[in-house]
């Protein structure tokens, strides 16, 4: 798989070598398929939520490829660079020109390919989650777009421009994890790759209205072993390096702030708060698709749709996928787009739910043996 560097990086990368180091590259590979269409698509919108952020040297690229229909391919998505320098990067191969939006920079490339490269630097934040936009603004006029969910902004990007006969996109979309680092910033081995994690939320074309009829993650490449992939019912896949699923044995999970644990109250299937001990309503497991399994692995943890958690079936859906957030030791549902959050000031007894993330006190949890 062909990937794109932004210039200024890759031509200090590729000056330098390490005999003693390896270039991880790509780990996680999403492949996504559309319902066919004559014409192509003219939009395709990619939801992303990071919630375990590389940090500083991340080197790290969350891209969204796609390809058209009577011409080349592109990617856009999220980039951790060098230092705590955070980015949004879109390139397509074989484009003709640009127009770049205030911040913006563009320029040609003729690294493992060529064609136009358009970055911006993007402060985005870890479990928010990001709707990432292309759009066909006019015949052969690409426009590359970021939300903010949470804020309620929007930013536009760039417009990269490619022959008009190139028409709309395939139905076929990719997404892959990559970690970057080249040269002199070179891995001394995959377990020196930094931890990540980020949930690639189902896309949608055509304004929300198509969306993929198949979505299947793979790890792939000289890091796979520390790579991990799982997509659910929904279509929401997640993607993660050096962040491994299973816990080895059964655990608590401590809530910080009233110093309970979690607990299926009296032996029910709600979730709640009580006095931690060794007792079986307590004991949580955690599989590589960060499922959170009680009850001797029988049951999972789940978000409800009203924001209740309790448990059930064990089954793929999102809303039994609980990503942690070591930045502020909160519990992301992956289903709920929220965080784990006791109800009532977290009293003993207290019922559990899904909440906005707050990364208060009451959403800090940590594992206890």
């Amino acid at each position: 798989m062909r990937t794109i560097r932004y210039a200024v990086l890759s031509l200090c990368l590729l000056l330098s070598s390490n005999a003693h180091a390896l270039v991880a590259g790509g780990m996680v590979a999403i492949d996504r398929q559309w319902p066919a269409t004559e014409l192509g698509y003219l939009d395709l919108s990619f939801p992303t939520t990071i919630t375990d952020e590389p940090g500083k040297d991340g080197y790290t690229y969350w891209a969204h490829q796609f390809w058209f229909k009577g011409g080349d391919g592109g990617y856009v998505g999220l980039q951790q660079r060098d230092g705590h320098n955070k980015a949004l990067n879109f390139s397509i191969w074989k484009a003709t020109g640009w127009t770049a939006e205030p911040g913006t920079q563009c320029a040609y490339f003729d690294h493992e390919g060529s064609g136009v490269q358009c970055w911006v630097d993007y402060a985005w934040r870890q479990r928010v989650t990001y709707d990432i936009r292309i759009v066909a603004e006019a015949p052969g006029r690409w426009a590359a777009y970021i939300d903010d969910t949470a804020a309620g902004t929007q930013r536009k990007v760039a417009t990269i421009q490619v022959p008009a006969a190139w028409g709309g996109l395939t139905n076929r979309t990719n997404t892959f994890l990559e970690d970057y680092a080249q040269g002199s910033q070179e891995r001394a081995s995959c377990a020196a790759v930094p931890a990540s994690s980020a949930v690639l939320h189902a896309p949608r074309a055509e304004q929300g209205s198509v969306s993929p009829t198949s979505s299947t993650a793979t790890t792939y490449g000289i890091c796979a072993t520390i790579a991990r992939a799982a997509c659910t019912a929904e279509q929401d896949c997640i993607a993660a390096a050096n962040v491994y699923g299973t816990l080895g044995s059964p655990q608590r999970l401590l809530n910080e702030q009233s110093s309970y644990c979690l607990d299926t109250l009296s032996g029910g299937a709600r979730a709640g708060l009580w006095d931690c001990s060794a007792n079986a309503n307590q004991q949580i497991e955690r599989d590589d698709g960060f499922r959170l399994l009680m009850r001797s692995r029988s049951k999972c943890l789940q978000a409800d749709t009203d924001g209740r958690v309790q448990l059930a079936d064990c089954g793929n859906g999102a809303r039994q996928r609980w990503m942690p957030i070591p930045g502020s030791n909160e519990l992301y549902n992956v289903g709920a787009r929220k965080c784990l959050d006791p109800m009532s000031g977290a009293v003993r007894g207290a019922w559990l739910q899904t909440h906005a993330c707050l990364a208060n006190g009451y959403q800090r949890w940590r594992l206890k043996p």
